[in-house]
C-alpha cells in the first residue's frame, strides 16, 4: 500500500518584517510580474525588440525563505552592478540599457542563459554550504560529508586553513543551477559539457576565461579601496545575435563576499573570522531563535534589519565614493511611474 504524499503549506513570515522597505511593485500595464528572490522582472516588447525590466526590491531571503526586508538593499543591489557594468564593459559587454530609477534596471533579454554558475574564489572562505571549498576540504561528519583534497577538479594541498588565501590564486569553481534544493559542484570538464552542449562548442571557455578577467580587475580595485574579494558569482546568457554577454548582477553584497582588508591579517593569524559584509548577520540571528528553515518565521529584531542595511550600505559607499540614495526614493508609485515613463 502506498502513503499518500500530502502538502503542506509553508507558513507566510511576518508582515510586521516587511514595513520598511520595499517589498515589491505591481504594475498592472505590463501584467503580471516574473518574481525572483529579490527581483520583480517582466519581459516586454520595445521597438521590436524584448528588453527586460527589473526592479530591485529590499526583500531579503535566508534558509529558501523569505525573511525580511532590508532598507536600501535594492538600490545597493541595483547600482552597485551598474557600477561594475559601466567598469567591464570592455572586457565583455552586459545587458544593461538603460537605469530610470534606483531600483529599476532596463536589460537586454538574453535569448539563452548558461545553464552553470561560474563561481571564482580567492580564499577558502569559512562557510556551511555544501558547495563551498571549505565544507568539503574539512569535511562535516554530521552531514555525511568526507573531508577530500581532490574538489571541482582541483587538486588541494594539505595544510589549508579556514579563510587562507588560496596559494594557487583564483581559482574556478561552476556549479549546477538547481530549480529545487541545492546546486551541485561542477568540475571544468563537466561545466563545458553541459554549456556546450546546449549553446555550442567554445562557449565554456569564452565564458569563463572573460570571469576570471573580470574578477582579477575587480580584486585589485576592492584592494585599493579597503576591501578582499573573497569570492564571487557570475551569470552569463546569449543575446539575439548569439553574442555572450554578462547578467544578473555584479560584484554585490549578494553575489560577493567582501572582507575588511586592514584587520584581516591579524584576525586569520587569532583563527578568527575576517570582519564582512554578508547576510551572515541574520542567517546566525535566526538560527539562534532555532529557525533554520522549517516553520514559522520569527518576528526580526529592528537592531537586525538596521545590521543588515549597513552591511549593504558601507560598502557600497567605500567601491563607489558615492552615498546611498534616499530609502524614501523606494516608494512603488514612484517606480511604476518612472518605468512606464520610460517605455513611453
Amino acid at each position: 500500500m502506498t502513503a499518500e504524499k500530502k502538502d503542506f503549506a509553508v507558513p507566510e513570515p511576518p508582515r510586521e518584517n516587511f514595513v520598511r522597505g520595499l517589498a515589491g511593485v505591481e504594475i498592472p500595464e505590463l501584467g503580471n510580474a516574473i518574481h525572483g528572490k529579490v527581483r520583480d522582472n517582466w519581459v516586454v516588447a520595445r521597438n521590436g525588440e524584448r528588453i527586460r525590466v527589473m526592479v530591485t526590491t529590499d526583500r531579503q531571503s535566508a534558509f529558501d525563505r523569505d525573511i525580511c526586508t532590508i532598507p536600501g538593499k535594492g538600490q545597493v543591489l541595483n547600482l552597485q552592478s551598474v557600477f561594475w557594468f559601466e567598469r567591464t564593459k570592455d572586457i565583455i559587454p552586459n545587458h544593461m540599457i538603460a537605469v530610470p530609477h534606483a531600483n529599476v534596471f532596463i536589460a537586454k533579454q538574453a535569448e539563452a542563459t548558461l545553464p552553470v554558475e561560474l563561481v571564482f574564489r580567492r580564499h577558502m572562505a569559512r562557510s556551511s554550504t555544501e558547495t563551498s571549498v571549505y565544507t568539503n576540504y574539512f569535511g562535516d561528519e554530521s552531514r555525511g560529508i568526507k573531508a577530500r583534497r581532490r574538489i571541482y577538479g582541483i587538486d588541494f594541498p594539505e595544510g589549508l586553513q579556514a579563510n587562507q588565501e588560496f596559494p594557487m590564486g583564483t581559482i574556478s569553481t561552476p556549479t549546477t543551477k538547481a530549480a529545487s534544493g541545492h546546486d551541485q559542484e561542477l568540475t571544468n570538464e563537466e561545466a563545458q559539457d553541459l554549456v556546450d552542449g546546449k549553446l555550442g562548442r567554445g562557449v565554456w571557455a569564452k565564458a569563463e576565461a572573460a570571469g576570471l578577467v573580470l574578477f582579477e580587475r575587480a580584486l585589485d580595485f576592492h584592494r585599493k579601496k579597503g576591501l578582499i574579494l573573497a569570492d564571487t558569482k557570475f551569470e552569463f546568457g546569449l543575446d539575439k545575435d548569439g553574442q555572450l554577454m554578462l547578467i544578473d548582477e555584479g560584484f554585490t553584497p549578494d553575489s560577493s563576499r567582501f572582507w575588511k582588508r586592514n584587520t584581516y591579517e591579524q584576525r586569520f593569524r587569532e583563527g578568527k573570522n575576517p570582519e564582512s559584509f554578508d547576510k551572515e548577520i541574520l542567517r546566525r540571528w535566526l538560527a539562534n531563535k532555532g529557525f533554520t528553515g522549517e516553520g514559522f518565521v520569527p518576528v526580526v529584531d529592528t537592531n537586525i534589519i538596521d545590521q543588515m542595511a549597513e552591511a549593504y550600505r558601507v560598502p557600497y559607499e567605500m567601491i563607489t565614493d558615492e552615498k546611498l540614495p534616499d530609502s524614501s526614493d523606494a516608494n512603488a508609485e514612484l517606480i511604476r511611474r518612472a518605468i512606464l515613463q520610460y517605455l513611453n
